[in-house]
């Protein structure tokens, strides 16, 4: 049975000067906010918070991938999303003052920022603007699990799998900038199969099927989206 322990592993804080202002808000906004960040370097595998840690902080992810996870009932790993460059997480739960229903891992070495949810009221109190970046990040997101469910429920396994990877590949794409070329999703099969709801049989079978067809190419630890466009036809 796959468990998440709440393990943390913590490098020497990074200036948070270093971090580029978020879409939305003014200089002095992020500013103020940046300034109240607690920034630091996390390593691939490491945990930010688990399943049940209080939620006191909210997050920044500057640099890397975070995926977003959660425990089914019989103790599975179920992936909820991929966090990309530029967007804040763990957000829900802190707003709602409950413990976190969800856990958040780094799938590469990845510069975040965290900050405080008493600091964040009285950001909030003194910049409007920050109150509404958080609802648009809360939306995409339920935006974004509507679509997954659309995609488990509608589709085969190999639907499931393609619609999955054009997702992926644009969040790629947009994070590095527009690109017609190769495009190297950083997920490994299992991941993949958690987030379409499907065995990492089935998954393999329908990837391989793709690298057959010259759409991607399998590689160790990561999908390299070869053909681009052939995914999208």
């Amino acid at each position: 049975m796959h468990t998440q322990t709440s393990v943390r592993n913590f490098s020497a804080p990074s200036s948070a000067a270093s971090i580029k202002p978020q879409r939305g808000l003014s200089e002095q906004t992020w500013s103020h906010f940046s300034s109240m960040m607690r920034t630091t370097k996390r390593r691939r595998g490491d945990w930010v918070f688990a399943l049940g840690d209080p939620a006191d902080s909210i997050y920044f992810l500057q640099k890397g991938r975070m995926k977003i996870t959660a425990l089914s009932e019989d103790g599975q790993e179920v992936l909820h999303e991929v966090v990309g460059p530029g967007e804040f997480f763990g957000a829900t739960s802190a707003i709602l003052r409950m413990p976190r229903t969800t856990s958040a891992q780094a799938l590469e070495t990845c510069l975040i920022g965290e900050i405080h949810l008493k600091d964040l009221e009285r950001l909030l109190g003194m910049y409007p603007e920050v109150s509404l970046q958080l609802l648009k990040s809360v939306g995409l997101r339920l935006k974004k699990a509507e679509a997954q469910l659309v995609n488990i429920i509608c589709n085969d396994i190999s639907g499931r799998v393609r619609e999955a990877l054009i997702d992926l590949m644009q969040s790629e794409s947009s994070a590095d900038g527009p690109a017609d070329g190769p495009i190297r999703i950083k997920m490994t099969q299992q991941d993949l199969a958690n987030l379409i709801g499907a065995s990492r049989q089935k998954t393999s079978q329908a990837l391989k099927e793709l690298e057959n067809a010259g759409v991607l190419r399998l590689m160790y630890r990561s999908i390299l989206i070869t053909h681009p466009r052939k995914l999208r036809a």
